[in-house]
């Protein structure tokens, strides 16, 4: 499987990530290795992102396959396995099929102290992106994605919460041509069902 190890606690990634500083550049850029996937994503009601310091104050609990919004995948790939592969109150790592073809789906949901800090930790990682990256609306605030024909992993936060959703195939399946907006819909969707 596709990208299956967590890549560390925010604790320790946003203290090298602060520790480093060096701007690398916004990372934006317009011939993204995916041009084909960059239509702008249809604007959603969920999720749509507070006035800084007045957003939710998130807590997580019970399995997060359970909790997070799969559903605008499930057109396309409706079944789940039965037994995801991480199933935390924090961490969803789940392989969704069709037929022959199928699709790694991981959501990372980092709860921090406040919403500065989850602002600041999501604006450090885009300054520090290795790879270009692309703006979109929809899915909470400061929501970006990056990826190629392969991966792709729109990140954002809504008050306290950072959420990393990440859809991953093997090379001949390919991802689906609307990926951006379907992960934008995963966004907005979870952020809604794990609200306080």
């Amino acid at each position: 499987m596709a990208r299956q190890v967590r890549r560390g606690a925010v604790a320790a990634l946003a203290a090298a990530l602060l520790a480093t500083g060096a701007a690398c550049g916004d990372g934006s850029d317009a011939s993204s290795p995916i041009a084909e996937l960059t239509p702008p994503p249809v604007a959603t009601e969920e999720a749509t992102p507070s006035p800084a310091g007045s957003g939710p104050v998130y807590v997580l609990s019970g399995e997060l396959c359970k909790k997070a919004d799969q559903s605008p995948l499930a057109d396309l790939y409706p079944k789940e396995e039965a037994k995801p592969l991480v199933n935390t109150e924090r961490l969803c790592i789940t392989h969704r099929t069709s037929g022959e073809k199928g699709i790694d789906l991981t959501i990372d949901a980092e709860v921090l102290r406040d919403e500065s800090m989850a602002k600041l930790f999501v604006e450090t990682g885009r300054r520090l992106a290795k790879r270009p990256y692309t703006d979109v609306t929809g899915a909470g605030a400061d929501a970006h994605w990056s990826g190629d024909k392969d991966d792709v992993k729109l990140t954002s936060y809504n008050g306290n919460l950072v959420l990393e959703v990440e859809a991953s195939v093997n090379a001949a399946d390919g991802l689906p041509p609307d990926i951006v907006q379907r992960l934008v819909k995963v966004a907005a969707g979870t952020y809604q069902r794990l609200a306080p």
